[in-house]
C-alpha cells in the first residue's frame, strides 16, 4: 500500500469502528491498487495459528492491520460458502476466512459474468460489497448499531467480549450489510 497504515491504538469497539472507517477510506484512496478482499482474507487466514487466545479489540485490530500489510496472497479459487461451523477457535476462524475468500471470488466472477452479458448483477444472497473498501465500510456501519443491541439475545453471539465466534459473526454480518 502506498500510504502507511495507522498504528494500532484500538482498545474499544468504538476505536475498532474508527479504525475500520480509516482503513476503508485508505483502500478507497488506493483505488485499483487496493488489495482484493479475497486476498486480504487469505492473508489474514495465513497468519492465524490453530490455537490462540481470544483476540479482544486490540488483537483483532492487529490481525486486520497485519493482513493489510502482508505480502499479497493472490486471489481465492471460487467456491460457494458452505455450512461452516461456528468459529470457536482461531483455527476455525482461519477456515472461515478461507471459505469467505472463496465465496467472495465466486460472487465476483458471477457478477463479472452477468455484467459481461448485459444482465443485472444485483448481489441478492451474495456479497453486498465488491471491494475491500466497501467491505470495511459495511463492517464499520454494522458494528456501530450492534454495540447498542442487548447482549442477551437468544442464539446470537454477542459482539463483546471479542471472541473467535464474535469475529465470525461480525464478518458474516459485514458480508451482507449495506
Amino acid at each position: 500500500m502506498t500510504n502507511p497504515l495507522p498504528a494500532n491504538t484500538v482498545e474499544t469497539a468504538a476505536d475498532f469502528g474508527a479504525l475500520l472507517a480509516r482503513l476503508s477510506r485508505h483502500c478507497a484512496e488506493l483505488g485499483p491498487a487496493a488489495p482484493d478482499l479475497d486476498d486480504v482474507l487469505l492473508r489474514w487466514a495465513a497468519a492465524l495459528p490453530d490455537r490462540a487466545p481470544e483476540p479482544g479489540w486490540h488483537g483483532l485490530a492487529d490481525q486486520l492491520l497485519g493482513a493489510l500489510a502482508a505480502p499479497p496472497a493472490g486471489r481465492a479459487e471460487p467456491a460457494p460458502l458452505g455450512d461452516e461451523p461456528d468459529a470457536a477457535t482461531s483455527g476455525e476462524l482461519r477456515a472461515l476466512l478461507r471459505a469467505l475468500a472463496a465465496d467472495f471470488a465466486r460472487d465476483r466472477d458471477r457478477t463479472a459474468d452477468r455484467l459481461a452479458r448485459g444482465l443485472w448483477a444485483e448481489h441478492g444472497e451474495g456479497w453486498a460489497s465488491g471491494s475491500s473498501a466497501q467491505f470495511l465500510e459495511a463492517w464499520e456501519a454494522w458494528l456501530e448499531p450492534s454495540r447498542e443491541w442487548p447482549q442477551a439475545l437468544p442464539g446470537v453471539t454477542p459482539v463483546e467480549p471479542v471472541t473467535w465466534a464474535s469475529v465470525a459473526r461480525q464478518l458474516g454480518a459485514a458480508r451482507s450489510y449495506e
